[in-house]
């Protein structure tokens, strides 16, 4: 089954109730969807805060409490931990897929480090980047992580296509983020016209 991807330039046939965003690290996912929460009133979850305890250990109950956040009818969050991305991808009615080039993203991925790095930025569960060297000796590193998995959203659509789920969401694609913006801009104008 293909995957379902819509025209960004065609207005939506309804304002989307569930959105998920998906993209590499670096493609401004968390941003996206902070946007698309205040565009669409929608209550915002954030995945990094579910996942992270503190030292960067993965909470048990993530799986756990993603289920049981997602049960409400209304939501927009990343699409980013695959132990969770099939019950996501269920229950969402629009991905937004930030499809960038490499260098675009591992670009902003470095610039977003090297700043949380530098001024010692508290994250989730009070954890912190670590220093920008260890990208040398460490292979969990971000950015790593990040190079190690710039293909893994178009990965995995692809087998959630291939494995003919009929459940998989409408699917926006965005190559560029002057694309996206374009389209934000016109969802905007588009809602201030429905609400007047």
């Amino acid at each position: 089954m293909p995957l379902h991807v819509i025209d960004p330039a065609r207005p939506l046939p309804r304002p989307p109730d569930r959105v998920l965003v998906a993209g590499g690290s670096g493609a401004g996912k968390t941003t996206v969807a902070g946007k698309l929460a205040a565009l669409f009133d929608l209550p915002r979850i954030e995945l990094d805060a579910l996942y992270y305890g503190p030292g960067w250990t993965v909470r048990p109950g993530f799986a756990d409490d993603v289920e049981r956040a997602t049960r409400q009818p209304r939501w927009v969050t990343e699409w980013h931990y695959p132990e969770v991305n099939g019950v996501l991808a269920d229950r969402a009615d629009l991905l937004v897929w930030l499809d960038y080039p490499t260098g675009l993203t591992m670009t902003s991925l470095l610039l977003r480090t090297l700043q949380r790095s530098l001024h010692r930025e508290v994250l989730w569960s009070g954890n912190q980047e670590a220093p920008l060297r260890t990208v040398f000796t460490d292979p969990e590193n971000i950015l790593r992580y990040g190079w190690a998995t710039r293909h893994g959203t178009r990965d995995e659509l692809r087998a959630l296509a291939a494995a003919g789920r009929g459940d998989l969401p409408r699917v926006l694609r965005f190559t560029r983020p002057a694309e996206l913006a374009r389209w934000l801009i016109r969802q905007g104008r588009e809602r201030s016209v429905a609400r007047a």
